[in-house]
C-alpha cells in the first residue's frame, strides 16, 4: 500500500506539472541564450524565464548576462549558444561581413537613451571637447551615441571623445567618479544618475532616431535545423512581452532581480517607462532595420550594396500572428 501511495504521489506531481506548464520537465529542450545588456529592454526575456513561459512551451531557455556583443556572435556562430536578444548593431556588423545571421524579432524600435552630465555641462554644444561614456565600438549604444551628436553639429572622436566604458553599470560608475564627463544611459541608470544630480542634456527619445533594439538573433543553420524550437523561444517571449507591458507586479518583481535594485521609486519608473516601448507583434521590420543597415554603411562600405530583407525573416512572427496567439493574449475578439 505504501509502495502504491507513492507512485500515486508521483504520477499527481507529474500530472500538475503537466498542467501548469504543459509539458513534463524531462521533455524540456535546452536553449542557451545571451542578452547583451542590464537594460530594461531585455526584461520581456527575463519575465518570460521567471515566469515559466518558455517551460510552458518545452524549453529550458536559459538568459546569460553577456555585455559584450563581440562575444556573443562567435559565440552564436560556433554553436556555444543557440540564440540572443541584442541590439542589433553587432549582428548587423557580422552579417554584413558575411556572417550567416538572420533577426527572428525585434522587440523595441524606440531608443530611450539619453547623454548626462553633471550641472556643469548645460546643453549639447558644450560636449566639444569633452569625454562620453559609451559601450564597446560598435554597439547599439555607441552606434546612436555617434548619431546623435552628428545631430547636434558634433564629430564623434573629433570634437568629442567617446569613452569605451563598458554596460550600463559601469558607465554610470565612470561618471560617478569623474572618469567621463558624460555618459549615455537608459532606464534604471538613467533614474539612478539623476538621483545623484546629474542630468539629460541629449534625450534620444525626443530625435528623430529610430533604431531597432532587443532583437532575437539566430545563425540560419540553427533556424534551418531547429525551427520548431526558435518558434516555441518567439511564443515564450511573446508572452513576456505581455507581461512587460501589464503586470507591473510580476515585472518590477523581476526588474529587481536583474537590475539589482531595491529602489521602489526607480523599479516604478522604469516600469512606466518601458511598458509601451515593447512591441505588441515584435516584427523585425525591413524599414527600420534598414535604417540602421544605412547607419552601418558609413563604417562598411559594402553595407550598402546588401538587401536588408536577407537580414530579417518574418515568417514565424507571422505565423505565430495568424495562429491567434497574439489575439489570444491580449483578450483580441
Amino acid at each position: 500500500m505504501k509502495r502504491e501511495s507513492r507512485t500515486n504521489v508521483r504520477i499527481l506531481i507529474a500530472l500538475s506539472w503537466i498542467f501548469l506548464v504543459g509539458i513534463p520537465p524531462a521533455r524540456a529542450e535546452n536553449l542557451k541564450v545571451p542578452f547583451a545588456s542590464l537594460s530594461a529592454n531585455y526584461a520581456p526575456l527575463w519575465v518570460a524565464h521567471q515566469a515559466g513561459f518558455f517551460r510552458k512551451y518545452g524549453l529550458d531557455a536559459q538568459p546569460i548576462y553577456v555585455s559584450a556583443g563581440s562575444v556573443i556572435i562567435p559565440a552564436l556562430l560556433s554553436g556555444q549558444v543557440d540564440m540572443t536578444n541584442m541590439g542589433s548593431a553587432p549582428a548587423l556588423t557580422a552579417w554584413a561581413r558575411g556572417a550567416e545571421l538572420v533577426s527572428v524579432g525585434v522587440g523595441s524600435n524606440r531608443q530611450l537613451h539619453v547623454v548626462m552630465t553633471s550641472s556643469a555641462i548645460n546643453g549639447p554644444e558644450e560636449l566639444k571637447g569633452k569625454r562620453i561614456g559609451s559601450d564597446r565600438y560598435g554597439s547599439l549604444s555607441d552606434l546612436i551615441l555617434r548619431e546623435a551628436l552628428r545631430y547636434h553639429k558634433l564629430a564623434p572622436d573629433r570634437d568629442v571623445a567617446i569613452f569605451q566604458a563598458g554596460g550600463q553599470p559601469e558607465r554610470l560608475g565612470a561618471l560617478k567618479s569623474g572618469a567621463v564627463d558624460g555618459a549615455i544611459l537608459s532606464g534604471d541608470s538613467a533614474f539612478q544618475a539623476e538621483k545623484l544630480g546629474f542630468h539629460t542634456v541629449i534625450d534620444l527619445s525626443r530625435m528623430p532616431i529610430q533604431y531597432p533594439g532587443s532583437t532575437i538573433v539566430v545563425s540560419k543553420a540553427f533556424l534551418r535545423t531547429r525551427r520548431e524550437a526558435v518558434k516555441n523561444f518567439l511564443r515564450g517571449w511573446i508572452e513576456g512581452i505581455k507581461s512587460t507591458r501589464t503586470d507591473k507586479e510580476l515585472t518590477i518583481r523581476v526588474l529587481q532581480k536583474y537590475l539589482k535594485t531595491e529602489d521602489p521609486e526607480i523599479l516604478a519608473k522604469t516600469f512606466e517607462l518601458y511598458k509601451n516601448v515593447h512591441e505588441k507583434i515584435p516584427y523585425p521590420e525591413p524599414k527600420v532595420m534598414g535604417i540602421a543597415l544605412k547607419q552601418l554603411s558609413m563604417s562598411i562600405p559594402q553595407a550598402s550594396q546588401l538587401k536588408i530583407e536577407d537580414f530579417t525573416d518574418r515568417s514565424l512572427i507571422a505565423e505565430l500572428e495568424s495562429e491567434g496567439l497574439i489575439a489570444r493574449l491580449y483578450g483580441a475578439r
